[in-house]
Parts: structure tokens; C-alpha cells; sequence
């Protein structure tokens, strides 16, 4: 889990003899990286999450200090060690500019000159660095289960207990992302940021790892009705603060054991696909019906099969001659074979449906008052759909 503001402040504050000036309520964002600055103009260089460090020497006056400030808000950065002594004073830190961080939230944090910018920057890249390690290590570990590498489980198992994550316990995946097919570094960063910060002002004991042109999320010990609305929850956050992205999840089924966290994601991944294919915001693995039993199919030569069986004549008739009677058939089952109700669905007249209706049955010998028959066309018709979803999405 990311460092925040919060807890580097409170190991080093004495150390550092850093003070808290102004914007104390938002010490719990989330801190990536520090950066030093001296203007304004190094903004398009912030991806955001930055603790900006400064000597004040382009602002010596209050307008350009406040002006700076303000440019440091707007890019996102987590909050402001101002390095007082030299170039500005703690008198130049005035009550408007106090007033400005306090009500954005954003921490303004003195440091005498007598420290060495150095020192601290230091000290702060290497807590990052090993706080970043230690992340990417849980990681690791999480996926040599869900890729069922047998080889580094006992390393895995090790490191994750290591970090209260125990052998026997509930846990899900979530699996989440968004109507792009290649995501830039950038939106990447942003989006991980935006979500680590989430979580962390919500206490939630949640992993986030970007994994297959995916965001995943291992959810340790939490309701799966609490899952389904943090992720909610989160889609909005984010889709907020990013007006043209779409987002879907996926909830995958809570598993009892690491060894079968692998389960869980692959049922993430199947909801997913049926997320973004019908629509949603969010599936779970456990509404999506008739799809579940798909899903649990490892071979899909058997499902391609039936499939065949009985639709693909109807298809290549409709592909040769550009008739349509394979959507009326659809339609035929879905509206329990209410001629008015297809007629409507598919803007025709009645008759049309049902002539239609009539060629089907006869050119392709269907009985379709047989509740059986029409129980194997429907079946090939979710296996049509599932086949599609999974060759459009993953």
C-alpha cells in the first residue's frame, strides 16, 4: 500500500523539525514520489502524488508564493515543505496563503534552512523505494497464485503472511477497466493514483496491482455486498475526474485459500467481459446466470460445436442470401414466441414474423412448440454470445 503524507511526516517531523503551518486535514494523501521546485513552470512535469519541496527563491513575495501554491494545488501534488531561513521567511507565509491551503486541504509544512534539502530527499526517495518494493513484492506474490506458479509458492506464501495476509482466509478479486484498448503510462498512473488514494482515506484493506491491460484488486476479509459498493463507489470517483473514460468491473467469487485465488480471478475476468459487453458498470460472477456453467467449460471446441449444431446453417443462409431469419429465432425464444412481441422488437409487421417463423420451422426442420428443441436452440444462442464476449474484450 502507498506511503502517504502522513506517515513520512510523522517518522521524520522531529528529525526534520517540520511543522504543520496550514491544510493539516489532507496530511493522509497519498505521496509518490518528492520533487523540488523553485516556479511554477515545472508543472507539466507533475503527474501528481509529488511532495513539492522549495527554497522560495522565485517567489519572494507574497503574490508569486501564493500564485506558486496555488499551481502546486492544481497539479494534484500531495502538499509543500516551504525550506524558510533564506529566500523566504515564516512571516512571508501570510493568512491568505494559509487560508488558500486550508481550504484545499493541501498540508503546508515549514522547515527550517538549517536542513540540508538533501538530506531529507534522501531519506524520502529511499522510504518510497522500499515502501515500493515491499508493493511490488505482494504483487508478485499474489500473481505466482493466480498464474499458478508452483515453483515460487512457497516464497510467495512467506512474503504474504510476512504482510498479514494468511494462508486460510476469504479472499476476491475485482478485476477493472477502462474503454481503451491500450492505456498510456500517464492515464495508467493517474487512474493507480487516484485509486490508492481512494482507499487509503477509506481504510479498506484492498491490493491494487495493473496486471494484462487490467486493474486487479485482491480484497482480504471483506462482504462481498461491501466489495460491490466500494468498487461503486470508486467507478464514480473516478469516472469524475475522467468525463470521457468508461469503466467496467468484474467480481469474481470469494475463495477460502491463496491456492485458490486463481478461481476468483478467472470468474472476475468471465464478469468482466459480461460487464462491458452488456453495458455495466459492474457484474458479478454470481448474477450472470446460464454464463457461469459457460464459463466452467475448459473446452471450447465443445461449446463452438454445439453451437454449430444447431445455428450455423441459419447463419450461412443469412450470410448468402442477406435474410435475417437467425435474429427472429432470437427473438422468437427470448419473447416466448409472442409473434407481437418479436414484431415489435424487430420493427416488422406481424405477418413478416410470421412467415418467417414458418420458413425457419420448415427449411430447417425445427419444431419449435418442443420445449427441448427450443431449450438447445436457446442454450446455442447464450454459447453464440459467450463465444463473442470472450473474443471481443480480453
Amino acid at each position: 500500500m502507498p506511503l502517504t503524507l502522513n506517515e513520512l511526516y510523522t517518522q521524520t517531523k522531529h528529525q526534520y523539525h517540520l511543522s504543520m503551518i496550514a491544510g493539516e486535514t489532507g496530511i493522509d494523501h497519498i505521496m509518490n514520489w518528492v520533487y523540488v521546485s523553485e516556479g511554477s513552470s515545472t508543472h507539466n512535469f507533475l503527474k501528481g502524488g509529488e511532495l513539492i519541496i522549495t527554497t522560495g527563491i522565485n517567489c519572494q513575495d507574497e503574490a508569486s508564493l501564493y500564485d506558486f501554491i496555488e499551481t502546486m494545488i492544481k497539479s494534484h501534488t500531495c502538499g509543500m515543505i516551504l525550506n524558510t531561513g533564506k529566500y523566504i521567511l515564516s512571516e512571508d507565509i501570510t493568512d491568505s496563503i494559509k487560508a488558500l491551503c486550508d481550504k484545499h486541504n493541501y498540508p503546508l509544512i515549514e522547515m527550517p534552512w538549517k536542513v540540508h534539502i538533501y538530506d531529507i530527499t534522501r531519506d524520502y526517495y529511499n522510504k518510497i523505494f522500499m515502501d515500493t518494493q515491499k508493493d511490488t513484492s505482494i504483487t508478485d506474490a499474489f500473481l505466482s497464485f493466480i498464474e499458478e506458479d508452483s515453483l515460487h509458492h512457497y516464497d510467495a506464501l512467506r512474503i504474504l503472511e510476512d504482510n498479514h495476509f494468511e494462508k486460510e482466509d476469504c479472499y476476491e478479486i475485482a478485476l477493472m477497466k477502462c474503454n481503451k484498448k491500450a492505456i498510456s503510462d500517464d492515464l495508467k498512473l493517474r487512474l493507480l493514483f487516484l485509486m490508492e488514494s481512494y482507499i487509503k482515506l477509506n481504510d479498506l484493506d484492498i491490493h491494487i496491482a495493473f496486471y494484462k491491460n487490467h486493474f486487479l484488486f485482491v480484497f482480504h476479509d471483506m462482504e462481498e455486498e461491501l466489495i460491490y459498493n466500494e468498487m461503486s463507489s470508486l467507478i464514480s470517483t473516478l469516472e469524475s475526474s475522467f468525463k470521457k473514460t468508461q469503466i467496467y468491473a468484474g467480481i469474481g467469487s470469494s475463495v477460502h485459500t491463496l491456492r485458490e485465488i486463481r478461481v476468483s480471478y478467472q470468474r472476475s475476468l468471465a464478469a468482466l467481459v459480461y460487464a462491458a459487453n452488456n453495458g455495466q458498470e459492474i457484474a458479478r460472477f454470481e448474477e450472470m446466470g446460464f454464463f457461469r456453467i459457460l464459463h466452467s467449460v475448459n473446452d471450447k471446441n465443445l461449446l463452438m460445436a454445439y453451437h454449430d449444431e444447431y445455428l450455423k446453417d441459419i447463419e450461412e443462409y443469412d450470410e448468402i442470401h442477406d435474410t435475417n431469419y437467425l435474429e427472429t429465432l432470437h427473438q422468437y425464444l427470448l419473447c416466448n414466441g409472442s409473434i407481437q412481441h418479436v414484431a415489435s422488437n424487430m420493427f416488422c409487421h406481424r405477418n413478416t414474423i410470421t412467415y418467417r417463423i414458418r420458413v425457419i420451422e420448415d427449411h430447417w426442420n425445427l419444431k419449435l412448440d418442443d420445449t427441448v428443441e427450443r431449450f438447445h436452440l436457446m442454450t446455442a444462442f447464450f454459447i453464440r454470445d459467450y463465444l463473442n464476449f470472450q473474443l471481443s474484450i480480453i
